[in-house]
């Protein structure tokens, strides 16, 4: 077990640490073209304070349901700082556009441009669900461990965690390296109907267009991906949420090229993507989380088994 005099590192902070030195690495690639230096300094010093501080609470070997929020929270808000990071970094990474490419691979697939195919079932009411769903994704995960966190499984939390940020961070490093931005921007000429709601569509669009500032992260779909994953996890620890969940995850996979804003092979990536993190990530997990301290602390290691090797 990792630890210091006052500082206890859990397999979370782990990965967090290891993406957060890749992306500084991605970053030194930029420094003189990003006019963004000043504010990623600033992200990633507070990026590493939050881990310093959430080891640091770990070792104060204290409970109660607040400490619980502030682990459950942690990697949640890491994640986004990182996400919205990418904007000032990834376009002066690379300057390589693929969507032309991943064009002709939908099109070699399907025969057809499937964003401009699926126009003949567009209306103002499929239109907002089809963004509603959409929307719905974001909080899929955090309502299946919120469920498993009123349960005590802190052990099944932190492994759903760790597979949910290794699947996140791979996907994180592929967009640096295949950067695209998806039909809405690069079919725009070919389609002819408007996506147009009656009340959701446009608050959802621009909603999205202020969450995700970085546009160049097309392939692969991290909807699909987080979405198997989200279904695989629920499917092993709360099995009724499962099914409740089958219908909107059906809807969700379809809204992503309704919306436009993936290609079909985006998506194909996206769920080989998810299966294959959800293997490896798990034995990595299994082998390796006995040399750290649980995520959420040792007062909390018993509630739903050890942390020892599985």
């Amino acid at each position: 077990m990792i630890l210091t005099r006052w500082f206890r590192g859990s397999i979370i902070d782990v990965i967090n640490i290891v993406f957060l030195a890749i992306n500084i690495i991605f970053y030194s690639f930029t420094a003189d073209r990003t006019p963004y230096s000043v504010c990623l300094f600033f992200i990633y010093l507070f990026s590493s304070a939050l881990i310093l501080f959430t080891g640091w609470l770990r070792g104060k070997r204290a409970s109660g349901l607040l400490l619980k929020i502030v682990f459950f929270a942690y990697p949640v808000v890491f994640l986004f700082l990182i996400f919205e990071s990418f904007f000032m970094i990834l376009p002066y990474f690379n300057l390589l556009r693929y969507d032309a490419m991943l064009i002709k691979i939908d099109y070699a697939m399907m025969g057809v441009h499937p964003t401009v195919w699926i126009e003949r079932w567009i209306e103002p009411w499929l239109t907002d669900l089809m963004y509603g769903l959409y929307l719905f994704y974001f909080p899929m995960p955090l309502i299946i461990l919120g469920r498993m966190l009123r349960k005590e499984k802190y052990r099944e939390i932190e492994e759903a965690f760790f597979i949910f940020l290794a699947c996140y961070y791979v996907a994180y490093a592929v967009y640096f390296f295949v950067p695209a931005s998806g039909p809405r921007f690069n079919l725009e000429g070919l389609q002819t109907v408007r996506l147009k709601g009656y009340f959701l569509a446009t608050f959802v669009r621009e909603l999205i267009n202020v969450l995700e500032p970085n546009k160049l992260d097309a392939f692969p779909s991290l909807h699909s991906a987080i979405l198997l994953i989200t279904m695989l996890i629920a499917h092993k620890h709360e099995k009724k949420m499962f099914y409740l969940f089958i219908p909107p995850a059906i809807g969700i996979t379809i809204s992503l090229v309704y919306c436009r804003y993936h290609y079909v092979i985006d998506i194909i990536a996206g769920l080989l993507l998810a299966g294959i993190s959800y293997k490896l990530s798990s034995k990595i997990y299994y082998k390796y989380r006995s040399r750290f301290t649980p995520h959420f602390g040792l007062l909390c290691s018993n509630k739903s088994g050890d942390n020892g090797g599985g």
